[in-house]
C-alpha cells in the first residue's frame, strides 16, 4: 500500500513540476507565445504543460466566448486522446476555472474519444458541481461526441476538428472535414445550363439551410487547401481519400489538391465568397454561421494558423490568436460574404 502511494505521488509530481517556475510561466504569458507553443506542440509534445496552458488560456480571456473556443477545445481533446493513461490527471490539473468556462473541459473530455471518457466525466462531477447537467447530457448521449456531430450542426465544429489534428496529427478529423465538401456548390453550379445543374439549383433553393451548408462546405474547402499549403503531408492524405470519395466530393477534393499544390488557396476563398453570395441571393432568409464578426476568432485560427507553427512557420502563427476579434484572412472572408 505504501509503495502504491509513493508511485502515485511521484506520478503527480511529474505533472506538477514542469508547470512551475518562471520559464514555464513565460512560455504562456501572451496569446502570441501561447499559440506559438500550440503550433509547435506536435513536433515537441509537452502534455505535462497543457494544464498550465489551459490555465493561461483562461487568464488571457480566450475562453470567454465559447463559440470562439472550438480550436482550443479540439486541441485539448487531442492531447487527452494522445495521452490516455495520464488523461484524468491532466484534466484534474486543468482546474479550477470558472463555471461557465468549465464547459470547455467537459467538451474536451467528451470529444477526446477515449474509451474511458465517460468515467473521467463522472469522476469530475465533485469538482464541477455547477456543470452536472452538461456532464449528464454527454453521459446520456443527448449531446454527441465529436465523431457523431454533423458538420452543419454548429459553426465551430471545423475549428474543433482542426484543433484535434493540430494536437495529434491524426487523420480522422481531417477525413471528417473532407465529407463537408459535398456542400461546396460554386456559383457556376447554380448557373449551369444543363439539366443536372438546373435541378441542383432548384433543389438547393428550396432548402432553408442552403446558406449554412454552402458556407460550411466552402469553408471546409478553403481550410483544407490553406492548411495543406503549410502541412504538405495533408496533400498525400487528400490523394488517398480521392480514390474512395463520392462523385459529389471527388471533383471538389481534386480542386483542393490542385490549389494546395500551387499555393493558391486564396483563389478558393474568392470562389467561396462568390458561391455564398449567390446562394444568399437565392435565399435571403438563410443564415450563414460565419456571417458575423463575433465568430471571427476561432475561424481565423483554423484557416490561417492551425498548421503554420507545426511546420516551422511560427511567424505566421504568432498574430493569429488574440482575445477578441481576429484580423486575418478570415475577417476578409467574412466581410466579403455579408
Amino acid at each position: 500500500m505504501y509503495t502504491r502511494i509513493l508511485i502515485v505521488l511521484f506520478t503527480l509530481s511529474l505533472f506538477l513540476i514542469p508547470t512551475a517556475g518562471e520559464a514555464g510561466r513565460d512560455k504562456f504569458s501572451t496569446p502570441e507565445k501561447l499559440i506559438n507553443w500550440i503550433n509547435q506542440y506536435r513536433s515537441n509534445p509537452e502534455p505535462t504543460r497543457v494544464p498550465f496552458a489551459v490555465q493561461s488560456m483562461h487568464r488571457l480571456g480566450l475562453f470567454k466566448d465559447l463559440e470562439k473556443s472550438g480550436f482550443l477545445v479540439g486541441f485539448i481533446a487531442g492531447v487527452l486522446a494522445d495521452n490516455q493513461t495520464e488523461a484524468e490527471i491532466l484534466v484534474t490539473n486543468m482546474l479550477p476555472i470558472p463555471p461557465k468556462e468549465q464547459a470547455i473541459i467537459v467538451r474536451a473530455v467528451a470529444y477526446s474519444g477515449l474509451p474511458e471518457w465517460r468515467t473521467i466525466l463522472q469522476n469530475l462531477k465533485p469538482q464541477l458541481p455547477m456543470r452536472h447537467h452538461l456532464i449528464n447530457q454527454y453521459l446520456s448521449g443527448e449531446k454527441k461526441s465529436l465523431k457523431e456531430l454533423s458538420l452543419d450542426g454548429s459553426p465551430d465544429i471545423l475549428d474543433t476538428l482542426w484543433g484535434y489534428y493540430a494536437a495529434t496529427g491524426f487523420y480522422d478529423p481531417v477525413i471528417q472535414i473532407i465529407t463537408a465538401l459535398k456542400w461546396s456548390k460554386t456559383k457556376q453550379d447554380f448557373q449551369s445550363p444543363n439539366w443536372k445543374g438546373m435541378m441542383s439549383a432548384l433543389s438547393w433553393n428550396k432548402d432553408k439551410n442552403d446558406v449554412e451548408r454552402v458556407t460550411i462546405g466552402n469553408m471546409a474547402k478553403w481550410t483544407l487547401a490553406s492548411n495543406a499549403e503549410r502541412d504538405r503531408d495533408l496533400i498525400g492524405l487528400y490523394k488517398i481519400e480521392l480514390e474512395s470519395s463520392s462523385e459529389t466530393v471527388r471533383p471538389v477534393l481534386q480542386e483542393v489538391i490542385d490549389s494546395a499544390e500551387r499555393f493558391e488557396a486564396d483563389e478558393l476563398r474568392k470562389d467561396a465568397v462568390a458561391a455564398i453570395q449567390e446562394v444568399k441571393r437565392r435565399n435571403p432568409e438563410g443564415k450563414a454561421p460565419w456571417s458575423t464578426a463575433s465568430y471571427a476568432g476561432s475561424l481565423a485560427i483554423s484557416t490561417v494558423c492551425v498548421i503554420a507553427g507545426a511546420t516551422g512557420h511560427a511567424e505566421i502563427a504568432a498574430p493569429c490568436i488574440i482575445s477578441g476579434a481576429l484580423y486575418s484572412g478570415a475577417v476578409q472572408f467574412l466581410n466579403a460574404t455579408r
